[in-house]
């Protein structure tokens, strides 16, 4: 089983989507703890991916060596682009988070 893992930035965002939305995230990443490729549209590269609900986006990072789902990002469409673009800037960084221990989603939220 994977472990679904977080950012700090994606936690604040993701709380701030309507309450239905958030529910169809969260029933989507609790499939994910399966298999993180099961769902989600591939970004460029097979280990950065989306989930799609009406307007909104969820993106996360698949850590294959580690077991790990990072949940790095949260937009509309019309700042999907921008998202991404830092996403991408910032891989280094997000490797390190994982690596330090990123905070692990907890089971009540899904």
């Amino acid at each position: 089983m994977w472990e679904l893992r977080e950012t700090k930035e994606f936690e604040r965002k993701f709380e701030k989507l309507p309450p239905d939305i958030k529910k169809r995230f969260e029933n989507q990443i609790r499939k994910l703890q399966e298999n993180p490729y099961a769902l989600g549209r591939p970004l460029r590269y097979p280990w950065l991916r989306e989930l799609k609900n009406d307007k909104f986006r969820v993106y996360y990072l698949i850590y294959n060596q580690l077991v790990v789902v990072l949940f790095v990002g949260v937009s509309d469409k019309k700042s999907q682009q921008v998202v991404i673009n830092a996403i991408k800037s910032n891989l280094k960084t997000f490797k390190e988070f994982v690596e330090k221990g990123a905070t692990i989603i907890k089971e009540e939220r899904l």
